[in-house]
């Protein structure tokens, strides 16, 4: 994993609270990957303001790929884990984004950056 991607993940998963600055650099990281067909992902800070636009950019980047959420909505915080695979038929994936944190959508965004950094490196699953 690139230092940047690693550096951002970090960021998100230790934010007490919505972090804007981190993911400033997470939309970053992301328009830097190369989409299918070679075409750079159009990222802007409202596609990462919410779960529910964060889950529509997994969608627009990964699409088909499964979504698990797992978590405790505690007060102040929650506690949550989310990872993205290829396909939940089967259990042999040859890679599975993992992303956690105490704001959901930081989660679901440090699952992407993981993802799509591997991508990138690993053409192949794309």
């Amino acid at each position: 994993m690139t230092d940047d991607v690693k550096t951002t993940i970090q960021r998100l998963e230790r934010a007490e609270s919505h972090d804007d600055s981190a993911l400033i650099g997470a939309a970053q990281v992301l328009m830097a990957y190369q989409g299918k067909g070679g075409a750079p992902v159009q990222v802007a800070m409202d596609d990462l303001s919410s779960t529910d636009a964060v889950l529509h950019l997994i969608d627009d980047i990964v699409p088909g790929w499964t979504i698990r959420i797992k978590g405790k909505a505690m007060e102040p915080d929650g506690h949550w884990q989310c990872t993205l695979r290829r396909s939940s038929a089967r259990d042999n994936d040859e890679f599975i984004g993992a992303g956690r944190g105490k704001v959901l959508s930081h989660a679901l965004v440090s699952a992407l950056l993981a993802t799509v950094n591997y991508i990138q490196a690993h053409d192949r699953i794309a």
